[in-house]
């Protein structure tokens, strides 16, 4: 079926289905987009229907069973929803506007979205001439609203090293940490997209308002993205939403300044569950704006970020220059390793990969300690990293 039928169901998709809706996401990858936009519209689910829709779990007869079961009541929600139906006028005001709504029937659709799985956007409403880089090429960097002195000077000297290093800046386009992160990347001068902004609501609500400035900016020189078609409001729920698509595009997440209870950490909760690298930069000692940076390096294994330089061993391919010379002086030194750091070194492979979870099982040692321990083995090239795990260097004698 061509793209321009395919592209149309999905835009009247996201006008009634809310992002995460994994009911939505499965049936629309069952159905396909097309036959799922003409049941919410009234038609009747056939018997075939149900058979193709089940026979899309045939390992899971109980999950299949739930899918049904629950599906029925999900399809009338998004009926109920139908007021909001219009997809050929919100594609009319897409590109009126100079934008477009990406699908992943499209080439340039981000691969790393389909690590999303089940709650894999629908598509992509985005104004900006740039394609969304490769997850390898894209940090994120997010932080609190109220961002310190302290944390906007991390974040500046994070995104020139980012930069200098040829990656594109993912943010939120919130207040604090999200702006700073979007200024410094736009008044960065080194090639390529500089920035994108992960948007909750309709690219006819630019939001917040006091960032309108910086967001016309980022369509000129960067790339705006949101799941929600025009018209749509950045309800509290599509923030934690949107979340999850900082989490998934960017190779690592660091969290610069947050509080204890705060949506940066939901987006690191994110990072870890899909399996990718999350920094956090520690803060001053008992700073409530640093205290949610604090509990990630505790509490979970998340890298401790101390130095733009740490980039450059979590996008090691990207890297360019020479590392710093306190890095350069311990250089496969074994010497300066304890024994717990010896431990954790001996229980890295040398060719597969592994995560922070087996080595605490291997070592005996708490996920802070070991994740502590992987930075410096790191800063030593001694390890390595990548979405896929932790190993030895190679170019280090076991």
């Amino acid at each position: 079926m061509c793209n321009d039928h395919i592209r149309r169901a999905r835009a009247g998709l996201t006008q009634v289905i809310e992002p995460a809706d994994a009911l939505g996401v499965v049936a629309s990858k069952a159905w396909g987009p097309t036959r799922l936009l003409e049941i919410i519209q009234g038609a009747t689910p056939t018997q075939q229907d149900w058979k193709t829709l089940v026979g899309e779990y045939p390992q899971d007869g109980q999950f299949a069973r739930t899918l049904r079961n629950n599906l029925g009541s999900a399809i009338e929600r998004w009926r109920r929803r139908s007021s909001y139906l219009n997809p050929d006028q919100a594609l009319r005001y897409i590109t009126n506007i100079g934008g477009r709504l990406m699908i992943p029937e499209d080439a340039e659709w981000p691969a790393a979205l389909a690590d999303l799985e089940s709650t894999e956007p629908i598509g992509l409403w985005s104004l900006g001439e740039a394609d969304v880089p490769e997850v390898d090429q894209i940090v994120g960097l997010v932080g609190s609203r109220e961002a310190t002195s302290y944390g906007t000077q991390a974040t500046r000297m994070l995104v020139q090293e980012a930069r200098k290093m040829g990656l594109t800046v993912l943010s939120g386009g919130a207040y604090g940490i999200d702006a700073q992160a979007h200024h410094q990347a736009l008044e960065a001068t080194e090639s390529g997209l500089a920035t994108i902004a992960v948007l909750a609501g309709g690219l006819d609500r630019l939001y917040p308002a006091g960032n309108m400035g910086l967001l016309r900016k980022i369509v000129q020189e960067g790339l705006l993205i949101t799941e929600m078609p025009p018209g749509m409001r950045p309800n509290r729920y599509r923030f934690l939403n949107r979340n999850r698509l900082i989490a998934a595009l960017a190779h690592t997440t660091i969290v610069v300044e947050a509080r204890y209870r705060s949506g940066a950490l939901n987006t690191a909760n994110h990072a870890h569950d899909l399996g990718r690298t999350v920094g956090a930069v520690p803060g001053p000692f008992n700073v409530p704006s640093s205290a949610g940076c604090h509990r990630l390096i505790k509490e979970t294994p998340s890298l401790l970020i101390d130095d733009p330089a740490d980039l450059r061993r979590l996008y090691g391919s990207f890297s360019s220059g020479q590392q710093p010379a306190r890095d350069r002086e311990h250089q496969r030194s074994f010497d300066i390793l304890s024994t717990e750091e010896m431990l954790v070194f001996e229980a890295l492979p040398l060719h597969a990969r592994t995560n922070v979870q087996h080595l605490c099982q291997i070592t005996g040692l708490a996920v802070p300690s070991v994740t502590g321990i992987l930075t410096k083995l790191s800063r030593c090239d001694l390890a390595e990293h990548n979405e896929h795990g932790w190993r030895k260097a190679r170019n280090t004698m076991a």
